[in-house]
């Protein structure tokens, strides 16, 4: 039980920061996020993915990789997938121009069973090519910098039906971003924290989850942060095309 307690206190601390911050400045934000992900089985170890999210007035970003699965023990699951993600980068104003982001990612994450808790463990790493703007123009060279992101998710079974393959669940999860390069402000600083909490429901290779993501952005140079309320709507969709194994 204690690790349970600990668990949730590591989860709640994004909350907690965010209560903390409440009397700074901020620029808030009412925004919707939706997601698709994909997972296609295609060996036992490999897997292909691609996702897609889309912030209006933000960001549309897709994304594909390859996935090895693994086992750091009986107990433990792992993955690790390399990747490459387009993104266009929207304004909230009329005079700014869209960027175009291009993004090689890679990512490894560690599951396994606490009691009834599902937890995951996932470390992303984001290399950012985005392209410079002058004076509201767009122009052909890209700054690049590291985006450092570490994940951490709870989920916990709320009503489960083994003969209709079913399940209602609660979820939440914490996710701190870095950045780090040259071209940050002292080559290394905190870009973003999302604290999120929702339901899900899983029905058969289908899963969808439902949540509310409070972030704070860091502005790049000095500024107010953006505390952003955001609805997060994401789709999970699992494949598998092995032989031996039906879709």
């Amino acid at each position: 039980m204690k690790l349970i307690y600990r668990l949730i206190l590591f989860l709640l601390i994004g909350s907690f920061t965010h209560h903390l911050s409440s009397q700074e400045d901020f620029i808030y934000e009412n925004q919707v996020w939706v997601g698709y992900l994909t997972s296609s089985r295609v060996s036992d170890r490999i897997s292909i993915w691609n996702d897609a999210h889309f912030v209006p007035e933000s960001f549309l970003i897709v994304r594909t990789g390859v996935t090895y699965h693994f086992n750091y023990s009986e107990k433990v699951k792992g993955s690790s997938t390399l990747g490459f993600a387009r993104l266009w980068l929207y304004s909230q104003n009329d005079i700014t121009p869209t960027r175009n982001e291009y993004r090689p990612w890679g990512q490894t994450t560690a599951s396994f069973n606490l009691n009834k808790f599902t937890i995951t463990n996932r470390f992303r790493y984001d290399a950012r090519f985005r392209q410079e703007i002058e004076d509201n123009v767009l122009l052909d060279s890209y700054e690049f910098n590291w985006r450092l992101r570490y994940f951490l998710m709870a989920k916990y079974p709320l009503i489960v039906n083994d003969e209709k393959n079913t399940e209602w669940y609660a979820y939440s999860f914490n996710e701190i971003l870095f950045d780090t390069g040259r071209n940050v402000t002292n080559g290394f600083r905190l870009n973003q924290n999302r604290f999120t909490v929702g339901i899900g429901y899983k029905f058969d290779n289908l899963r969808i989850q439902l949540g509310y993501l409070n972030m704070i952005k860091n502005p790049p140079v000095d500024g107010s942060k953006v505390w952003a309320n955001t609805a997060m709507l994401m789709v999970f969709h699992n494949f598998d095309f092995r032989n031996n194994k039906k879709q």
